[in-house]
């Protein structure tokens, strides 16, 4: 048999879909560039745009962060689990990582089943379904567990699209190398303004 397809689109929806201006970003959840934009996006854009601009995130966990595979899973079973909790669910894990949790440093001594722990503590901080999150992670009879297969698909994902850096950012379909991770909430708000009169070049930026 050939390889298993997702039985639903990829990504992380944090705005309703529909619209006409699409932006997908391509996030590590322990990418401290990554957490500036995500942050700045969750906290300051969404408010403004989540009406007429659907965001998407997509999980690019990277390998030389062993570690990092563990988050993006927890933040698939939130997804899986409690969908309206996975914006906040994101915007806590960066929140923890900026403080210095789930670091290569902070997990070095740490067992994998020890990480599981701390990320269900984190899903219950925000409301979500720890218990459902923690039976997700479990090691399955033979090795891997329930979130293993949609972890393939993240990465495939961001494979087939040709990103390798965190934070990426694609704009109806297209990579939009103008936009920085170090963006204001101001600055992201004149590229959007114009609403792609001016096809996404920053004619508004300062």
């Amino acid at each position: 048999m050939p390889p298993p397809l997702p039985p639903t689109t990829q990504g992380g929806q944090l705005t309703p879909a529909g619209n006409s201006i699409v932006v997908e970003m391509f996030h590590d959840l322990i990418c401290p560039f990554s957490s500036k934009m995500y942050k700045t996006v969750y906290d300051s854009v969404i408010p403004a745009f989540g009406d007429s601009v659907t965001f998407v995130v997509h999980q690019v966990p990277q390998p030389w962060h062993p570690q990092g595979s563990y988050v993006h899973e927890a933040a698939l079973a939130v997804r899986y689990t409690t969908p309206g909790l996975y914006g906040k669910f994101c915007r806590a894990a960066f929140a923890a990582y900026d403080s210095g949790s789930f670091t290569d440093a902070d997990t070095w001594n740490k067992t994998r089943e020890q990480i599981y722990e701390e990320l269900c503590t984190l899903v219950s901080e925000v409301g979500g379904d720890a218990p459902a999150v923690r039976q997700l992670l479990a090691m399955k009879e033979g090795g891997c567990n329930e979130m293993t297969q949609h972890i393939k698909w993240a990465v495939k994902l961001h494979r087939c699209r040709g990103v390798h850096v965190t934070p990426t950012v694609h704009v109806n379909g297209l990579e939009a190398g103008i936009v920085s991770s170090g963006w204001t909430g101001d600055q992201w708000k004149a590229f959007l303004e114009p609403m792609g009169a001016d096809f996404f070049q920053g004619s508004k930026l300062a």
